[in-house]
């Protein structure tokens, strides 16, 4: 397998991993009112049902990476949707509530680059 391809799979997998744990971290404190990435859960309704929703986004999330991965370079795209706006914003979010905004940076850089080197790759 071309190199260049296995960097961009890898960016794929990455995201989808990191997607499925926060995805698993959010059920969690619903259910079991624990988070890793946030003290003090609270167990106010609104809380439950805005984490919930955003839960099976990320869930959706890592099903549309995994998706992409089986056409890596023709749907790169994909890499650059999920860093601007997504990664992003998540990482906003993240700068204010908690101290997960560091592997928000890396996971921007690893999609960007990752975008950078699937538009170098020749599929004809």
């Amino acid at each position: 397998m071309n190199q260049k391809i296995l960097i961009v799979r890898l960016s794929y997998w990455y995201g989808a991993i990191l997607d499925f744990l926060v995805f698993l971290d959010m059920m969690f404190s619903i259910f079991f009112e624990f988070s890793i990435s946030i003290p003090n859960v609270s167990t106010d309704i609104s809380y439950k049902y805005q984490t919930g929703t955003g839960a099976f986004l990320m869930l959706g999330w890592t099903l549309l990476l995994i998706w992409a991965d089986q056409k890596p370079v023709e749907r790169k795209d994909i890499l650059l949707i999920t860093a601007i706006p997504v990664v992003v914003g998540i990482m906003v979010v993240n700068m204010f509530y908690t101290y997960f905004w560091i592997v928000s940076l890396i996971t921007l850089i690893v999609f960007l680059v990752a975008y950078a080197i699937a538009r170098t790759v020749d599929i004809s």
